[in-house]
């Protein structure tokens, strides 16, 4: 299965009462790296948001962001001005007794003992959890359409670049073919030129054209060329995360591509295996993309 990593999905939500928005971000990786950003009454909630993402995503850096309308939130810290005041009288008694210069400003009394009271702990740690973990699953959904689109669009790219490939192939296995029975006559006809009217050892020049054909024989690189494309294409259909398996493929093609051009040692499928070098490599870019 062909999908990218690459992604974004976010889901707008109730959690106990209080607006909230859940945002997923996806990046490439080479494993799967969970990072969250969530409020912090909600830390310990942190484990359970990532087992929720593996369950989801098997590859890729993904960021969790979650943010409360704090304007509505009804459990918002709440300022004990009481509280307050007895410390901003005790403060101006200790200065008029002492003597002392200077202001009392309003951060100095917020950085005192009990000015503030906590937000209000939720009543229901379970209601908490269903509510962020179903809106946390709505947002991861989303993700995965979204890397669902781009998968298929790099799906369609590779399958270009793999037909490509393969005529190239087909071109080398014909030149190949082709080329093998002319080196032959070539080389007949350059031994008779130079031995002229000693005439030719037959068993000689049968031994050197054997080792001739097998030099120029690229016919078990072609057959692994071809098997490589036929298992890239069943791993792309593959309802398996493919990404590993594509990328130690190309590997392969490309290894196969490189002693193909320099078994050849000819002009005509020098050329095409540029092309099929050039086409491997934008393949590779793409399938480290993939899941």
């Amino acid at each position: 299965m062909i999908r990218s990593m690459t992604g974004f999905g976010r889901a707008d939500a109730m959690i106990l009462d209080v607006p909230s928005t859940i945002e997923v971000r996806c990046v490439n990786g080479r494993y799967l790296e969970v990072s969250t950003k969530v409020p912090r009454e909600w830390s310990d909630k942190e484990s359970l948001i990532r087992e929720v993402v593996r369950g989801h995503v098997t590859r890729g850096s993904i960021t969790v962001t979650i943010r409360r309308d704090e304007k509505t939130n009804s459990r918002a810290a709440k300022a004990n001005v009481e509280v307050a005041a007895s410390y901003l009288t005790a403060l101006r008694q200790i200065q008029e007794q002492l003597h002392l210069p200077g202001t009392i400003s309003i951060e100095l009394l917020a950085n005192l003992p009990d000015i503030f009271s906590p937000p209000e702990e939720a009543a229901d740690d379970d209601t908490l959890w269903a509510d962020l973990s179903a809106s946390l699953r709505r947002a991861l959904e989303a993700l995965t359409a979204m890397r669902d689109r781009e998968g298929a669009e790099l799906a369609r790219d590779l399958r270009e670049r793999l037909a490509v490939i393969e005529r190239g192939l087909e071109s080398i296995e014909a030149t190949a073919s082709e080329r093998v029975a002319a080196e032959r006559v070539r080389l007949r006809e350059r031994v008779a030129q130079i031995m002229g009217e000693a005439g030719v050892d037959e068993q000689r020049l049968a031994l050197e054209i054997v080792l001739l054909s097998e030099k120029l024989d690229v016919t078990e690189e072609c057959v692994r060329l071809r098997s490589h494309i036929k298992h890239m294409r069943q791993y792309m259909d593959s309802p398996e995360h493919a990404g590993r398996k594509l990328n130690f493929l190309l590997q392969e093609m490309n290894r196969e591509v490189n002693t193909i051009g320099s078994k050849s040692n000819h002009a005509e499928v020098a050329v095409i295996v540029v092309g099929m070098k050039e086409e491997l490599e934008r393949m590779r870019e793409q399938v480290q993309n993939v899941e």
